[in-house]
């Protein structure tokens, strides 16, 4: 990660950080779930809809993030089982101020998208970016897919970005939008990285 900015910000404003974030988030997603699970339009009332926005609905900012998927009981429980390890890898990695900065631009960028083509954000694309991170710090771990087939996240996060991709090349305007507002912060600190690589592999090869 090229995080020198960040670590600039954190000199300056570090007393921001906002302390246990993957253990809030995760719970604020189970919190969601369950009142979604009783009254089903609650989740409207949390989502990043830009009428509610201009509305002054300001939380809708925030609350995006903890929308919860709609899936069984099971599938549910996977999910925030994941949204925890990945958020508490990355703070592992970067600590408190700096995960408050990537998710922060994160719903910056995806509430500025959502007003700008007026069409409802979703957290998918921030959940993704979360994700890429965490393959990008840690690209040999591995995780057992379908709980059987053990895989490493550098290969699991080549067929998200390969996906990714092909939704960029295929979407309208307004989900490219959206998909590269939720990447924003993952490109923001990770691009230059990606650069060297691919500039490095073309030296290799005398390109």
């Amino acid at each position: 990660m090229d995080g020198a900015w960040v670590d600039r910000l954190e000199k300056r404003f570090g007393f921001l950080a906002v302390p246990g974030l993957p253990g809030l988030l995760t719970a604020m997603t189970a919190a969601a779930a369950l009142f979604a699970s009783a009254k089903p339009e609650f989740v409207g009332a949390l989502a990043l809809d830009p009428e509610g926005l201009l509305l002054g609905q300001v939380w809708r900012v925030a609350t995006f993030l903890i929308v919860p998927p709609r899936s069984s009981i099971l599938w549910m429980l996977l999910w925030l089982a994941m949204i925890y390890a990945v958020l508490s890898a990355l703070e592992a990695a970067w600590g408190e101020f700096k995960l408050t900065v990537f998710l922060a631009i994160a719903a910056a960028m995806s509430t500025a998208s959502a007003l700008v083509t007026g069409a409802p954000g979703d957290n998918g694309p921030v959940h993704l970016a979360n994700f890429l991170a965490f393959a990008r710090l840690a690209p040999d771990r591995e995780v057992l897919l379908m709980f059987v087939f053990p895989v490493k996240l550098r290969w699991i996060a080549a067929v998200a970005a390969a996906l990714t991709a092909i939704q960029l090349l295929g979407g309208d305007n307004a989900s490219r939008m959206r998909l590269l507002a939720g990447l924003s912060a993952y490109l923001l600190y990770f691009a230059p990285g990606h650069w060297r690589d691919i500039t490095l592999a073309w030296r290799r090869r005398g390109l």
